[in-house]
């Protein structure tokens, strides 16, 4: 038994970052973009397109562009044989993207994005059911893009960048074992940091009334090549069982991603836009980790996980109300790639929905304040895991304002009567 816990420890502080990036990632990359449900494929706005698609800098003129967003989680679990309801503890977290676009040249433009497309986590009470399986965790995952796009024609541009991901996880968890003295409970902490590199690139094309976009994003290899774990109130009997200062290492792969994206006129101060994302979470069928010391109950091993492709459908419309005031409002539908029988307390993950809107406020002439609000509804899922045996329904939702400004480093260049 304290194999089997010690086993599943590793596998949920490792894959946590994978599962974020999939089933419960909720897309924060832009205050635009996510005011009409996070599309941005086929509509480059501002320089959030670094993240959406890079050949869509071409047609945004030199600019800086921040955004903080309140992230605001929440979690339920009902306990199929017990009927007890437990709700994690409330956080707040705080993701963030910063992005910077200059022209160059007429033709070439060059970009650097630095956002957090991971951050979030959960904490459930001491005394949960599952307290063994896991008490807290909180990531955050910081992405680095530096970008390049050429212009061929005034309505075709090419563009992509390197992605350097770096980011820690931080995992607790009870041990069912008692320490000899005080009878305190046993707990272990799992901290690893982990980086990978890979690349997006993409292509746009624009005319008078349509956009369109198509971008890849790579799969980012994530390794961690000396996590701690720490274990504290081990029975002096059990020490040998718990190494101290153990470390392991582990490879995962974030997988690989394509979209599709328009964007096109639907009056003259109406733009409707969409997005479909196709993810290929397949390539996530197993995790396998390498501890540094072994045991009789720690020993190397590869966990099946069994991930599935998933699809997302994402549409938004913006109105220009003045010239100085964009309204927008948008939805969308995340199918998990989380597979029955592997869902777990670190990600409860369901098919969700989401609805968003957001607005733009131009100041001056080169000062803009976005704003957007995002709430996310994931469907109530009834499982029981094949590793740990953990049965009920598990239940979250997530809201999420945010506010950003963009700062035009030129005029723009468009016509007045297009606001």
């Amino acid at each position: 038994m304290k194999k089997l816990l010690l086993t599943l420890l590793f596998i949920n502080v490792l894959c946590i970052q994978n599962s974020l990036a999939g089933g419960f990632k909720i897309g924060l990359q832009g205050q635009k973009q996510l005011g009409m449900g996070h599309t941005g494929v086929g509509f480059a706005q501002d320089a959030a397109t670094i993240y959406f698609n890079p050949a869509g800098m071409s047609f945004v003129g030199s600019q800086l562009n921040a955004s903080l967003f309140t992230l605001l989680p929440s979690t339920s679990f009902l306990e199929s044989n017990t009927n007890s309801l437990t709700h994690a503890v409330n956080q707040v977290f705080i993701p963030f993207s910063f992005y910077g676009n200059l022209k160059l040249s007429k033709k070439v433009n060059f970009g650097l994005g630095v956002y957090t497309p991971f951050g979030s986590g959960v904490l459930y009470p001491n005394d949960w059911t599952g307290r063994y399986i896991l008490r807290s965790i909180e990531l955050q995952v910081i992405y680095f893009q530096p970008s390049l796009s050429y212009r061929f024609s005034d309505a075709f541009s090419i563009g992509g960048g390197l992605v350097y991901a770096a980011g820690h996880v931080d995992l607790r968890k009870d041990i069912p074992v008692q320490g000899a003295a005080f009878a305190e409970t046993a707990h272990a902490k799992l901290y690893g940091k982990g980086n990978g590199v890979g690349f997006n690139i993409g292509t746009y094309i624009k005319t008078e009334k349509v956009h369109l976009g198509l971008t890849y994003h790579s799969r980012v290899n994530m390794k961690v090549d000396k996590g701690d774990a720490i274990f504290e109130n081990i029975p002096t009997a059990l020490a040998s069982n718990f190494p101290k200062n153990n470390t392991f290492k582990a490879e995962l792969p974030l997988p690989s991603e394509i979209a599709l994206g328009t964007s096109f006129k639907i009056s003259k101060r109406t733009r409707f836009a969409a997005d479909i994302n196709y993810t290929f979470w397949k390539s996530f069928d197993s995790l396998g980790f390498d501890y540094e010391v072994n045991t009789s109950t720690l020993s190397d091993a590869k966990s099946p996980r069994l991930y599935k492709n998933a699809i997302s459908l994402k549409g938004g419309l913006q109105y220009n109300a003045t010239k100085a005031i964009q309204l927008r409002a948008g939805a969308f539908y995340d199918q998990t790639p989380v597979a029955d029988g592997y869902v777990a307390p670190e990600l409860p993950d369901n098919n969700k929905v989401g609805l968003t809107c957001g607005a733009t406020f131009k100041i001056l002439e080169r000062l803009h304040i976005d704003c957007s609000i995002l709430y996310e509804s994931v469907a109530k899922r009834t499982q029981k895991n094949k590793e740990t045996g953990l049965e009920g329904t598990f239940q979250t939702k997530a809201f999420a304002p945010g506010v950003g400004v963009t700062y035009l480093l030129q005029k723009r260049t468009y016509k007045r009567k297009r606001y």
